[in-house]
This record gives structure tokens, sequence and C-alpha cells, in this order.
């Protein structure tokens, strides 16, 4: 058996990968009911030390998965450390088809394949190095790159699993959109991965625009 930290938001609510929002927000409310210290089916298993933590963590995987950018943010770290089949699985007498999210490798592998031969241009690399020579990189920079790979957004979605809604916040520079540093992270590594592109002087020149933008 699985320790709690050991366990996916998905297994902790004990829903499928493709589960609503409603079936999310019934999860939610089944949790914390059977956690609550007044339940007699869990009262004499945990302390309430225990306790608080299993309730403190069922309430970030309700918000987690409640939020579709967050959501989106968490599948692809779940796809890219190859969880989601696990989580899958685990969940017994599922009937539900799976999301978009866990499709077959081969279409991801494709559309991978298709995005690598736009970027073999000296335009897109002077491009690159021109972008790379600033300290702050913005999401106009990211929007100049991949146009000048004339790769579409919903390429980059097909690689990376990250929506599109979420790619064009990144792009359009809307920070309130975005998800947490976390998975914005992620996200930034996968969209450089994608272009071949460094990642770290994304992430790192990213994050130094929102920082700065933030202050003013």
């Amino acid at each position: 058996m699985k320790n709690l930290d050991e366990l996916t938001y998905y297994e902790i609510l004990k829903i499928p990968i493709n589960s609503s929002s409603f079936e999310i927000k019934r999860a939610y409310k089944d949790a914390l009911s059977m956690y609550n210290e007044d339940s007699l089916v869990t009262y004499c298993l945990f302390s309430n030390e225990e306790r608080n933590k299993i309730l403190k963590t069922v309430k970030e995987a309700f918000l987690t998965l409640i939020d579709e950018n967050k959501r989106a943010a968490y599948d692809s770290i779940l796809d890219n450390s190859g969880q989601i089949e696990v989580s899958i699985t685990s969940i017994e007498n599922q009937e539900k088809p799976i999301r978009a999210h866990t499709y077959h490798m081969t279409d991801n592998d494709d559309s991978a394949e298709r995005v690598k031969k736009k970027l073999i241009t000296k335009e897109f690399e002077t491009l690159c190095n021109e972008i790379f020579s600033k300290d702050l990189i913005s999401g106009d920079d990211l929007k100049k790159m991949r146009k000048a790979a004339e790769i579409e957004l919903s390429e980059i979605n097909a690689v990376t699993k990250i929506s599109v809604s979420v790619l064009k916040s990144m792009e359009e520079n809307r920070f309130e959109s975005l998800p947490p540093s976390l998975y914005l992270k992620n996200f930034l590594k996968l969209y450089a991965e994608t272009l071949q592109i460094d990642p770290q002087k994304i992430i790192d020149g990213y994050l130094k625009n929102i920082s700065l933008a933030q202050k003013k």
C-alpha cells in the first residue's frame, strides 16, 4: 500500500483521471466526511496530527483538480513522470475513456517530429540568440520564437499537453491567469524543449520578467 505522499491527487480523492468537476466536488465532499473527526469509520484509525495531514492533502487535491489551469499543469507533470497510467489502473471499476492527456505515445512522437523539422533554420537560430542575449524573456519573446519556427499553438499542445488557453496566457503575459510557479516552471521547460532551446534560460528569464512586472 502506498503512503499518503506517494498517492496522486486522483488516488487521494479516489476518482479516475477523466472525472468531471461535479465528480471532483462529490469526491471531495465524501473525503471530508470520511476523515472528519466526527467520522465513526475513521475515528480510531488516525491521530489528530495524521487526520489533519490527510485533510490538508485532500484539500490540496481538490483545489488543484477543480481549477482548469492547475489541473492541466498537474496532469502534465504526471504524464511526464509516467504516473498517469499508474493512477488510472489503480482506480477500480473505471469504465470511462481516459482523457486526451494519456493518448498513445506514437501520436506524441509524430507531433514532436513534425515540430522538430520546422526548427532547422538559420533565421530561427539568429532570433533565439538575440532573445537569449537579454536578461528578461517575455511572452512576446516566446511567441516570436514560435512564430519564427512557423509552429502553431495547437502543435505545442499536441507535444506537451499544455492547454492552449494556458499557452496563450504565457505568450500574452497574462500572469494572473498562469498556474503556480511550480507548475509554470514545468510548462516553460516543456515549451522550450519543444522548440529545442535552452529550458533554463527560458525559465529564468520568464520568471524574472514576472517578478519585475509584479513590482511595478
